[in-house]
């Protein structure tokens, strides 16, 4: 039973709403052991506007207990020296209470706002330490903006300065190492634009323009060096000390236009050499030529034509040394493509393609001739014959004497066939003697023609046994 004095403390109505007059009931109750719809005491009734009076009471009491209990949590955090986690903690609940529409209390307010300001100062200082200072810089100028006099917070912010100042100081002593002049002044120039007074930077700046002072002196000696060499012609020296002069003070255009004037100078010389390469049919020399003369000055007159006339005659060269080496191993088909090709390619070289065209044509037809030549030596009288009347067909202004040993073969071969002839008709005549004596005929025109010492062989086997015995005394 619940007394009279458990009624008149509202919180304990509250707790008694929320865990025992609900519909739930109390851990371990019944939902009939409960008090749904019966009155707590004799003569108490319920009023609604009270149940919701209390049961609010009541959600503000553990909503208390909640916030209470992040606070404590994040101040053991704060005090373990994880002020991120002590900010996280309540930024969490509070998230979690401006989701349900409840208003932190100010207590809440106060802790979070603390939290926060500790939580950028600390992260501030891991991120000076792990040298991202554009990130710490922009958490203290947070900082700043929440709490202008928060302790600690403006000699973080020095020593941010100071760290990032000496990063660019360090990069500029690098590159004055490197003689990188211009590169290493920047880096000197951007820590001075975060910490004015930066004795590091001060000196690497005085140290680059000592270096840039010495180089302009010496840039003005290779000048003048440069203008004394120019009357004399001697272009690539002259080239050479504008260069470096320079180089030592990019500032100097009195250099550069002389450097650009010998630069033209010594590729016109180089575009004259090439010519007289061309004129004299060495045209690889030419095409080097040419291209340095392209190189050093691209906007030289023509130029680009006579590096695409050269890189044809070069190429046109290239087949006719290829169509050289096919002649001499009796490729002549192969032979006359390349020179085909090179004769379409030249402008230059006509005359000289031409005369390896007809070299190449005698040639062929001196290979020709003597495999004729070849078969009249072994006999073969009527292919020879055959063969020497295609060259004189293909050569008809004559290579050698191809023209009498077509007569004279032709005298062979035509004789030969008449004996032949004469022969057949004797033996067909059944007689043997005369046809003998034709065989033996043909052979003397054509030895080994057809089947000529077969027929002579035969004959006489039949016709020297019988003149024998005819020729005894009786």
């Amino acid at each position: 039973m619940h007394t009279r004095a458990d009624a008149t403390n509202p919180r304990a109505e509250a707790v008694d709403i929320v865990f025992g007059g609900g519909k739930m009931g109390r851990p371990g109750q019944s939902q009939g052991a409960g008090h749904s719809g019966a009155p707590r005491w004799p003569g108490h009734r319920r009023d609604p506007m009270t149940d919701k009076r209390l049961l609010l009471s009541a959600l503000l009491f553990l909503s208390a207990c909640a916030n209470n209990s992040a606070i404590e949590e994040s101040r053991t955090a704060s005090r373990l020296g994880d002020t991120e986690r002590a900010f996280l903690v309540l930024d969490r609940a509070r998230e979690e209470m401006m989701a349900v529409g409840d208003t932190p209390t100010a207590e809440f307010e106060q802790a979070w706002t603390a939290s926060r300001k500790a939580a950028l100062l600390g992260r501030a200082r891991l991120d000076i330490f792990e040298e991202r200072e554009e990130l710490a810089l922009t958490d203290l100028a947070t900082l700043k903006g929440l709490d202008p006099d928060y302790p600690g917070a403006d000699d973080l912010r020095h020593r941010a300065l100071l760290k990032k100042a000496g990063r660019s100081t360090q990069e500029g002593d690098e590159r004055l190492l490197r003689k990188d002049l211009h590169g290493a002044m920047r880096s000197y120039l951007a820590a001075l634009s975060v910490v004015p007074e930066f004795e590091p930077a001060i000196d690497g700046a005085e140290r680059v323009r000592e270096s840039l002072k010495q180089l302009s002196d010496r840039a003005q000696a290779q000048f003048l060096e440069a203008v004394r060499k120019l009357p004399e012609f001697r272009y690539v020296e002259v080239r050479w000390h504008t260069d470096l002069a320079v180089t030592m003070d990019p500032g100097r255009e009195d250099a550069e236009t002389i450097g650009k004037k010998a630069q033209r100078e010594i590729a016109m010389r180089a575009l004259e050499r090439g010519r007289d390469c061309q004129s004299r049919d060495q045209f690889g020399a030419a095409l080097l030529e040419f291209r340095t003369a392209r190189k050093l000055d691209p906007s030289l007159p023509g130029v680009d034509d006579l590096v695409a006339t050269a890189e044809r005659e070069v190429e046109a060269s290239s087949l006719a040394e290829r169509a050289q080496r096919a002649m001499r191993m009796g490729q002549f088909d192969v032979a006359r493509h390349h020179l085909d090709k090179a004769l379409a390619l030249t402008t230059m070289a006509k005359t000289a393609i031409t005369e390896l065209i007809v070299q190449l044509r005698r040639m062929e037809g001196e290979s020709r001739y003597q495999a004729a030549r070849d078969l009249e030596v072994l006999g073969k009288k009527e292919e020879a014959l055959a063969a020497f009347e295609e060259i004189v067909k293909a050569w008809p202004e004559g290579l050698v004497d191809e023209k009498g040993r077509v007569a004279a073969l032709r005298i062979d071969v035509d004789s030969a066939a008449v004996e032949w002839e004469k022969a057949e008709a004797a033996e067909k005549a059944d007689d043997p003697v005369s046809a003998l004596m034709h065989y033996e005929a043909a052979m003397q025109f054509y030895p080994g023609w057809k089947d000529g010492p077969d027929r002579v062989k035969r004959l006489r086997e039949k016709v020297v046994p019988k003149s024998g015995t005819e020729g005894k005394a009786p």
